[in-house]
C-alpha cells in the first residue's frame, strides 16, 4: 500500500525494484531445487546433466549481473541506504566474474574430464571450480534474501536501508 506522500514516480520505481528482486530470487530458486537436481537424477550421465544445465547458468548469471547493476541504481534513485546499492552490485559482480572467468574453466576442461584423456588432476580441478561456482551461486542466492529483507523493511518503515 502506497504511503501518503508517494509519488507515481517513486511508486514505479519500488515496482521494478520488486518485480527484478523477485524474478532474480524466483528463477535461482527454480533452478537450485528443481532444475539442477532433477537433471543430475534423471539424466544417464552426470557429463550430460552438466551439459544441459550449462545454459541455464549462463543465462541465470546473465539475469543476475544486469538485475544487480539495475536494483543498485533503482535503490539510489529511491535513496536507500548503502546496503541496498551495494549489495546488489556486488551479487552482479559475483555474476559476471562467475560467467566470465569461472564457468569458460569449466567448459575448456569438461571435455578433457569426461573423456579418455581424463585425469586425476583433471578431475580434481574440475570439481574444485565447480565447487568454487556452487559457492559462489549459493552466495547471490543469499544475498537476494537479504536485499529481500532491507527493502521489505525500507518499505514499511518509509527510510533507507
Amino acid at each position: 500500500m502506497p504511503r501518503s506522500g508517494d509519488s507515481s514516480r517513486e511508486i514505479g520505481l519500488r515496482v521494478c525494484s520488486w518485480l527484478l528482486l523477485s524474478g532474480w530470487i524466483g528463477s535461482w530458486a527454480r533452478f537450485g531445487l528443481l532444475v539442477a537436481p532433477t537433471a543430475f537424477r534423471v539424466l544417464p550421465t552426470t557429463e550430460l546433466a552438466g551439459r544441459f544445465v550449462t545454459p541455464v547458468v549462463s543465462a541465470l548469471h546473465g539475469y543476475g549481473a544486469v538485475a544487480g547493476l539495475l536494483l543498485a541504481l533503482l535503490a539510489w534513485r529511491l535513496g536507500r541506504g548503502p546496503l541496498l546499492v551495494v549489495l546488489p552490485l556486488a551479487a552482479a559482480a559475483l555474476c559476471a566474474g562467475s560467467e566470465l572467468v569461472i564457468s569458460p574453466q569449466i567448459a575448456a576442461i569438461r571435455p578433457l574430464v569426461f573423456g579418455p584423456e581424463g585425469s586425476p588432476e583433471l578431475a580434481a580441478r574440475f570439481q574444485h571450480l565447480h565447487r568454487v561456482s556452487v559457492v559462489i551461486f549459493v552466495s547471490v542466492g543469499l544475498s537476494t534474501l537479504v536485499l529481500l529483507a532491507a527493502h521489505v523493511r525500507a518499505d514499511v518503515s518509509g527510510r533507507g536501508a
